[in-house]
């Protein structure tokens, strides 16, 4: 999927203002099944408020440093093989959904642009569409890898007699892979998994609130912290990574970044 200028729907998680710069924590689905950390605000006015649900207009700006590091990519422009999670992002305007409290209207696009549909080069997209279009393509590519190595042989060769039986197998390995991703997501509705789960008799007796962390104002702070939740450094370097750095020293080093900000990541993604 070729990565480019859109406006989609985001629930505002958090926002931070660090040395003049405006870092927004959101939840976009059409970006990935994770919330998208280190969003450059750079609209008009004030950023979103927390808990703000809006169309928002995203561009992307440079692929993200660790696949750069990764030897993914080399140099951080971006030239149409990125996936979504691969690329820096920036929020340049943000309308209200259905009447909420996103920023003022005076405040809802980026400079140089025009709301809606106006937005040059943007393009709408249904975010639980967008979600379920993107995993399906990495389904489909993935079910072509494995037809691939199933059919590959001891002398480098492969059992396929051509591409077209090779498809024919990666068509059924998709048609499963797809089938178990509608499962998970609760089928064509976009429900829940809990209310499949629900569908079929299972009842809710418990509900938990997500961990949060407590309040963690330098490294040292988040060292503390991290050793006694006895979360061991491979588990805490992989969340890391999974933002876009390889340390919590270089997060920490990258402005609008904070220790108490990657303590919520931490306190999200481990248990």
């Amino acid at each position: 999927m070729t990565v480019s200028v859109m406006e989609t729907q985001a629930k505002i998680l958090k926002v931070e203002n660090a040395r003049g710069r405006v870092s927004i924590e959101a939840d976009i689905p059409a970006l990935g099944q994770y919330p998208t950390h280190f969003i450059r605000w750079s609209g008009q006015g004030n950023a979103p408020p927390i808990g703000a649900e809006v169309l928002a207009t995203m561009s992307p700006t440079t692929r993200q440093s660790r696949f750069l590091k990764d030897g993914t990519f080399t140099g951080e422009a971006i030239d149409g093989e990125e996936m979504p999670w691969q690329v820096n992002w920036e929020m340049t305007g943000a309308k209200p959904l259905g009447g909420g409290n996103g920023t003022r209207s005076g405040d809802s696009t980026g400079s140089g642009q025009t709301s809606g549909s106006g937005v040059p080069g943007a393009v709408y997209v249904d975010a639980n569409l967008r979600h379920r279009v993107d995993a399906q393509m990495i389904n489909d590519r993935e079910a072509v890898r494995l037809a691939i190595a199933f059919g590959a042989t001891a002398e480098g060769g492969n059992i396929w007699g051509d591409v077209d039986e090779m498809l024919a197998q990666a068509t059924t390995i998709a048609t499963w892979l797809n089938t178990r991703f509608e499962v998970r997501m609760g089928g064509d509705s976009g429900s829940s998994l809990v209310a499949e789960a629900q569908s079929l008799g299972a009842v809710v007796t418990d509900v938990k609130a997500a961990p949060e962390a407590p309040e963690v104002k330098n490294e040292a702070d988040l060292r503390a912290w991290v050793e006694k939740r006895g979360w061991s450094r491979e588990e805490v370097i992989a969340v890391i990574q999974s933002v876009g750095a390889d340390s919590a020293s270089e997060y920490l080093a990258t402005g609008g970044h904070t220790a108490q900000g990657l303590a919520s990541i931490l306190a999200e993604r481990l248990p």
